[in-house]
């Protein structure tokens, strides 16, 4: 067994150790301070270095991450290949197969990168075998040489570009040694000017080749050569292989070539320049001489607008002399306008290079006088090519001017005329219109294309066409004068116009035409028509009022006897249903001289604001009660506008037209009931002497047997019917007319036969507004005070006194107005209310009124008539009468009107 280890054998163990550590430690700072420093040296290097090991990269240091673009992270482990430009693979590849097989290879070599962006990366490569962690790898170190290889492209671009130049030069170019003046290299431009082959120049100088002609042109051309100065621009004579004499320009330049002092030498042959110099010189006295003879001017001006050239026809249109005229700046001679419009042109010509043919301008010339020129204006350049002013031909316009202004302002003046015209103006050749103004399409409601394309006489009236087309066959050459006539046409829209048509023979285009003014004399003739039946019925109307006034006087003593005897006797009288009877009669009779008194215009009895609506539903639901026949269509417009109208006398209208579709539907038929808010203009109610505005339309239309013409035209006349004897008056539509006028509104009809009629009634719209009255049922109410009972009717009179006495009123009678005067004065605080009649002999109800109100200005007057509430009626109503009684009129009428009236005042409210 061995001995154990002393304890100074461990202790000097422990110190050997120590010792070891220690040094290994120094070895182990050592590497690391060098590996620090050559890890320095590789971060910072300006060449890329990789370590690639069986093709795959291994490290990169941070100049090769920034020429290829990525991070080391993603450059580990990835073939190094993928790196290289696809058509340098190869060369690589090839450069490490031959090193792995230990062939000789270059120590460097260049190739491309493919850099992450997509870049070409020129590098040079020097590439180590090194051992990486135990086994074989390649160190390869990359200096990127992309600049280097530009410089050397551009180079060689230089140098092909120059050898192109050479080539392609039209000029001739030559480079010879300053020492012997042989020539060193010359283009083909310099053999075809001389007739040389290129071996026949290359060597040789300029004497030996007999290009010089004289010793002073080459003293010229060598003199600033010797100096290093060049020569630009000198021309000189050559003579070429065949001995022709050219002229050239010459340009020389002292170079290095090839390492030697030469010359460059540039040779422009301007032969063909001189002979064209010289022509353009004669071309320049030709066009001299052109110039000077021309009446229009021309002119050149510099980019400032400065003459600089111009011939004598200029100096000529503005006055001035030739020195006076060169220099001087347009601006000199134009009004502000002209000026502003030259000098758009020139920008814009400039701008463009685009000529502009011609501008009209005014100028001042030397005198003071304005004219007015035409010019063109075209872009000057020089020799360059570049702008260098304007030229132009100017010539004086301002006669033409004045005369086209002239045309144009008569042209103007009868376009107007003829735009605006209140006639159709329009031109006919062969029957066809060629030329219409915009009032002849609103006329005919078809425009100028659609008037071309069929004959004129296409519009005109059947009945008419034979006329027309009698005229029409006049021939327009022929001597004779404007002829006018009238015929119906008919518009697009099938509406017949009554036309006034006047035509003139004229030249239209060169060749025979109309030219025709057309009037539409449709209203004219509505006007004549109304005016026919206005006289009519003023006539009848007369007749009518006449009677029918008379006969309610009669009708009034009827009325009140039968009320005088009514008021003794009991209900179950045996005379008591006769008299009743009687004033049933008697209402009967005045129902008939209401018609008349419509017929006559006669006025209106209380008018009052209505609702159309309710009056033509009312009025035709009672209607279609008794017809069951008739199938009734209402078609009423809802929000229809207020109409001032007398209900009972509408309701009397409404009620004459039912009857009278019923009577042109004998087998049953429709009839339809329309109302529509509707605004008329001046055109539609002139014929109707009516004002236009805003209305309200009331259609009756039934589908019964219809009417012709000639009865269309008559259907409103008094006493006209189509019925048999016996079965009619001839008063009801005759009545509807006079009291549809009375109310200032419209009536027509349209009818044909076999096609049903339709009624249209338009009233004016009223600005009062509807007012609501409760019903009050009939009766008989008493009374106190005096009554003055004034009527020149004795029978009256007799009837009206029983009857205001039974009334329980005191009554004073009087057959006339100066009569009635006379008690008033005598007794007028006695009395409490006049009871007038409008009619009188001697002296009127009117005229009574008047003195009656001279007398006590707050009398009380209550009218009374057999006429109804009429113009002169309503002119005393409107003076402070109080109120409006029409004969015939009943105990009850008459008790409730004087109450009313007396009451007024008193604050008392009449009994219900």
């Amino acid at each position: 067994m061995a001995d154990k280890p002393t304890y100074e054998d461990l202790e000097k163990r422990v110190q050997e150790l120590e010792k070891e550590i220690y040094e290994h430690r120094e070895v182990e700072s050592a590497l690391d301070k060098n590996e620090k420093k050559f890890r320095l040296i590789v971060e910072n290097a300006n060449e890329g270095i990789v370590i690639a090991q069986d093709g795959l990269i291994r490290f990169a240091n941070p100049k090769a991450q920034e020429m290829i673009g990525y991070p080391f992270e993603e450059l580990e482990a990835r073939p190094i290949i993928e790196f290289i430009h696809p058509d340098d693979r190869d060369l690589v590849f090839d450069r490490h197969r031959q090193r792995l097989a230990g062939e000789p290879v270059p120590d460097l070599y260049t190739f491309r990168l493919r850099a992450r962006d997509g870049r070409s990366i020129w590098v040079e490569i020097r590439t180590v075998i090194i051992d990486w962690a135990g086994r074989p790898a390649t160190l390869n170190m990359l200096a990127d040489i992309s600049e280097r290889k530009r410089v050397e492209e551009a180079l060689r671009q230089s140098e092909e570009s120059y050898r192109k130049i050479m080539e392609m030069a039209p000029d001739a170019i030559a480079i010879s040694r300053v020492e012997d003046g042989r020539y060193l290299q010359v283009n083909e431009a310099f053999c075809r000017m001389t007739g040389y082959r290129v071996e026949e120049v290359i060597g040789r100088t300029v004497f030996e080749l007999n290009l010089y002609i004289d010793r002073a042109d080459r003293d010229r051309l060598l003199e600033p050569l010797r100096r290093q100065a060049g020569v630009d621009g000198l021309e000189f004579r050559y003579r070429v292989k065949d001995g022709t004499l050219l002229n050239t320009l010459v340009a020389a330049k002292p170079i290095r070539f090839q390492g030697e002092e030469c010359l460059l030498v540039v040779v422009t042959n301007i032969d063909s320049f001189k002979k064209a110099q010289q022509a353009l010189f004669e071309n320049q006295q030709k066009y001299r001489h052109i110039l000077e003879s021309m009446e229009e001017g021309y002119y050149e001006v510099d980019l400032a607008g400065n003459r600089t050239f111009f011939n004598e026809a200029l100096c000529t249109i503005y006055g001035y002399t030739p020195d006076e005229m060169m220099g001087m700046n347009y601006r000199q001679y134009m009004p502000p306008e002209s000026r502003k419009k030259i000098k758009a042109i020139y920008n814009q010509v400039y701008r463009t290079g685009i000529p502009n043919k011609i501008v009209d301008y005014e100028v001042t010339t030397k005198m003071g006088s304005v004219k007015m020129l035409e010019t063109s204006v075209s872009l000057l350049k020089n020799s360059a090519g570049e702008p260098a002013g304007f030229y132009g031909i100017s010539r004086d316009v301002t006669e033409r001017k004045e005369n086209e202004k002239a045309l144009r302002e008569s042209e103007e003046k009868y376009r107007l005329l003829v735009e605006n015209a209140h006639d159709g103006i329009y031109i006919t050749q062969e029957g066809v219109v060629r030329f219409a103004n915009p009032k002849m399409e609103g006329m005919t409601g078809y425009s100028t294309e659609d008037l071309a394309s069929r004959p004129f006489l296409h519009l005109v009236h059947p009945k008419d066409k034979a006329a027309f087309f009698e005229r029409e066959q006049k021939k327009p050459g022929d001597e004779q004068g404007p002829e006018t006539y009238t015929f119906r046409m008919i518009n697009s829209k099938a509406e017949t116009l009554w036309m006034e048509l006047t035509t003139v023979p004229i030249a239209w285009e060169g060749r025979p035409a109309t030219l025709n003014f057309l009037r539409d004399i449709t209203p004219q003739k509505k006007m004549e028509a109304q005016f026919l039946q206005a006289q009519k019925m003023e006539a009848v109307g007369t007749l009518a009022g006449g009677i029918a006034h008379d006969f309610n006087n009669l009708l009034m003593g009827i009325q009140g006897n039968a009320s005088l005897v009514l008021l003794d006797l009991e209900a179950n009288h045996p005379h008591y249903g006769k008299l009743r009877s009687i004033e049933q009669l008697v209402q009967g009779g005045a129902d008939l001289t209401r018609q008349l008194l419509g017929v006559a215009r006669g006025g209106k009895y209380e008018v009052k604001p209505a609702d159309i609506n309710k009056l033509v539903a009312m009025s035709v639901d009672l209607f279609g009660r008794t017809k069951k026949e008739i199938s009734i269509h209402k078609k009423l417009q809802e929000a229809v506008w207020t109409i001032d109208v007398d209900r009972s006398q509408i309701e009397q209208v409404l009620l004459n037209l039912y009857v009278n579709a019923w009577q042109a539907m004998p087998e049953g038929g429709d009839l339809f009931l329309e109302t529509r808010n509707v605004t008329l203009d001046d055109y539609y109610v002139r014929p109707y002497g009516g004002v236009p505005g805003r209305y309200v339309r009331i259609s009756v239309t039934d589908t019964g047997i219809g009417m012709d013409e000639a009865t269309r035209k008559r259907v409103f006349d008094p006493f006209f019917t189509t019925k048999d004897m016996g079965r009619g008056t001839g008063l009801g539509l005759a009545s509807a007319y006079g009291i549809i006028r009375n109310h200032s509104g419209i009536i027509n009809v349209y009818s044909e036969k076999g096609e049903g009629t339709t009624f249209n009634i338009y009233f004016p719209v009223s600005a009062q507004e509807i007012k609501e009255e409760a019903y009050r049922p009939e009766e008989i109410l008493q009374g106190v005070g005096s009554i003055l009972f004034v009527d020149d009717e004795k029978a009256i009179s007799d009837v009206s006194h029983f009857l205001l006495k039974r009334l329980g009123y005191r009554v004073i009678t009087a057959g006339s107005g100066r009569e009635a005067i006379e008690i008033y004065r005598r007794e007028g605080k006695d009395i409490d209310l006049v009871i007038l009649d409008m009619i009188m002999p001697e002296m009127s109800g009117g005229e009574t009124f008047s003195r009656l109100k001279e007398i006590d200005p707050n009398v009380k007057v209550l009218l009374s008539s057999g006429y109804s509430l009429n113009g002169q009626a309503k002119s005393i109503l409107d003076q402070g009468c109080k109120g409006f009684l029409q004969k015939p009129f009943n105990l009850a009428d008459l008790s409730k009107k004087v109450r009313q009236i007396l009451e007024e005042g008193r604050g008392d409210t009449p009994p219900a």
